[in-house]
């Protein structure tokens, strides 16, 4: 267009402020060239709509070898379009794997589904630690039916989110249903479902369905990257998930702190009731080992958070990303903490900056084998979806009134957000006491071994007194699976009659039969000012294990003893300081025995 311009300013005259043509045949000359460029703009919109429609089509072109193209688009919000823009094809990643880590985490809890989502069972009936009337609506247990249903739908949800099919829909939708499960049983829940529903909840103000779909393509569509108050509060929520413990850790008086600031509490963590083994035996032994991985992750902690999230260079920002998922899978390796490293690993996905969509080593991975397999089965499930709930409608611009909602909702929160942080913080008081952030899920107490590592591991011990006056391990039954252990019962001399008060070893969760019910169990075992509500879950938790006897062991029945007692103790075993003692290989000495209670059976049905 500049010849065209320069033609047209050399041939007009401005008389009364208004450019004018000298003569018919130069506006005539400019028209002819205005038309050949819409002809060749036409030309190009169609290339790319059937370009686009070839993407749409089915599977038949994720194996094209077609060149990437480098072109970057800037769209959203012009309030907030600047460097802080996300590059839609890192946010569509994000949502992939967000998704099918969430569809794994759910296959997972339905291991003890009963357990987990149910009245009457590990959860004590009409009790919840939330008080709006919201949260009790959204937060109902009920029976198994209906949780069944509920969680049958929700995998199905998550699917079509995966897919990329009604992203508009199915990403309220994914929230919303992973919300109702974490808050169904609060104390089966760590650190990686927080994350998942805060981050899920961002991702429904950002269009995550433009790449990465079964329906439209990633390798031979130009990138876009989209600015808005979603992507900036993103941000903002990456550089709070790691400063907001550094924070806490640091601002507490030094004694309690210690285990920071003498940089032992990688060495505190790996002895910790949860460690892997080869957290325990490997990096354990390495005091020095353990101190380095201290300081290294305080340092990317608090610098590293704020360059991930607001750094202008790229090549900066994509070594942050990978560094960020290393510090995840290293967590993974010494700690068991379920989906927690795994989710907050990929969290971090949605800054991926664009260049890296441009890479070789990106495109050919994108061009394997094995990724067109998934892009194809992924449009299999898409064309399925379509199906049986119809196509998805055409991409439309946003209509003013939505356009302005969401500028009046990214001022609100943009307010709300930093009140609510700092009241968190102890800095300020919270005007709600934070019940709308609870209702969203999105409250902003992120932990995380604040304001000290745990320097002594926990475990339970269960003593079962039967009709026959033996006393038997409640816990080795539990962890055998309570089938298992009736057939090897009535089969054989077994009797879990020795009661072990050391630490299992040498697996993790040997104290415990999984991740989540070892949070359960840990939220039972407090004491202080969370002692009552410790009772209260471990009252619930003798009372589940008297319901599993009589339902599973079938006492009467093959001579089977009926279970009278259980008594719950709770065992509490100090972590050597690597400072002054030489550390030992099973994290410590100075186990310490406390009786949390002793229930009857007939007692804990009233």
């Amino acid at each position: 267009w500049s010849p065209l311009l320069v033609h047209v300013t050399r041939r007009t005259s401005f008389r009364g402020g208004v450019a004018r043509p000298l003569c018919r045949n130069h506006l005539v000359h400019v028209d002819k060239w205005s038309r050949m460029a819409m002809r060749r703009n036409q030309r190009s919109e169609d290339a790319a709509a059937k370009e686009g429609e070839d993407v749409r089509d089915g599977c038949t072109d994720v194996d094209d070898r077609k060149k990437v193209s480098r072109e970057v688009r800037v769209a959203g919000d012009p309030w907030f379009r600047g460097w802080w823009g996300l590059d839609l094809r890192s946010v569509a990643c994000l949502r992939a794997v967000l998704a099918f880590l969430l569809l794994v985490d759910l296959a997972m809890r339905a291991r003890n589904f009963k357990e987990i989502n149910c009245d009457d069972y590990l959860a004590p009936t009409g009790y919840s630690p939330h008080g709006w009337i919201v949260h009790r609506v959204l937060f109902y247990r009920g029976g198994v039916v209906l949780q069944s249903a509920i969680a049958v739908f929700q995998a199905f949800v998550l699917l079509a989110y995966l897919v990329g099919y009604r992203t508009n829909v199915t990403a309220v939708l994914a929230w919303l249903l992973t919300t109702m499960m974490h808050g169904r049983n609060e104390w089966v829940n760590n650190a990686g479902d927080k994350v998942a529903t805060t981050f899920l909840f961002w991702l429904m103000f950002i269009p995550c369905g433009e790449y990465f779909a079964y329906n439209k393509g990633v390798l031979h569509r130009p990138g876009v990257k989209y600015a808005s108050f979603a992507t900036l509060c993103y941000r903002m929520q990456l550089v709070y998930l790691y400063l907001s413990p550094m924070y806490l850790r640091w601002s507490t008086a030094a004694s309690n702190t210690w285990t920071w600031a003498k940089a032992n509490a990688v060495y505190y963590t790996v002895h910790y009731t949860t460690a892997t083994p080869f957290g325990m035996h490997v990096v354990g032994k390495y005091p020095g080992l353990c101190k380095m991985l201290t300081r290294v992750a305080i340092l990317l902690e608090t610098v590293g958070a704020v360059l991930l999230a607001f750094s202008p260079s790229q090549l900066l920002q994509l070594l942050l990303v990978i560094g960020f998922w290393k510090l995840h899978m290293g967590i993974a390796l010494v700690v068991e903490l379920g989906i927690f490293p795994f989710i907050s690993s990929v969290s971090a996905f949605g800054l991926l900056p664009s260049s890296t969509w441009d890479t070789k080593v990106v495109i050919s991975i994108l061009q394997s084998q094995p990724a067109i397999l998934l892009a194809k089965l992924g449009c299999v499930v898409g064309k399925a979806f379509e199906a049986c709930f119809g196509q998805p409608a055409s991409d439309q611009k946003q209509g003013k009134l939505s356009f302005l909602l969401e500028r009046w909702l990214a001022a609100f929160l943009l307010i709300y957000f930093p009140v609510t942080i700092l009241g968190y913080l102890g800095l300020i008081k919270q005007p709600d006491d934070g019940n709308l952030a609870e209702a969203l899920r999105v409250t902003q107490r992120w932990p995380m071994y604040s304001p000290n590592a745990p320097y002594s591991s926990v475990w339970m011990v269960v003593e079962g007194k039967l009709q026959n006056e033996t006393y038997i391990d409640l816990m080795e039954v539990w962890r055998h699976g309570w089938a298992n252990s009736r057939k090897r019962w009535v089969q054989s001399d077994w009797r879990p009659s020795t009661i072990k008060v050391e630490r299992p070893m040498p697996t993790p969760h040997a104290a415990f039969p999984n991740v989540r019910m070892s949070k359960f169990m840990i939220y039972s075992m407090q004491v202080g000012e969370d002692a009552k509500q410790g009772r209260l879950l471990t009252r619930q938790f003798v009372r589940y294990m008297c319901r599993q006897w009589d339902e599973k062991m079938k006492p009467g029945k093959d001579n089977m003893p009926r279970l009278l007692t259980v008594s719950v103790f709770l065992v509490n075993q100090l972590t050597l300081d690597p400072d002054s003692n030489p550390p030992s290989l099973y994290g410590g000495v100075h186990a310490r025995e406390h009786l949390q209670g002793t229930w009857s059976c007939e007692s804990v049905w009233h």
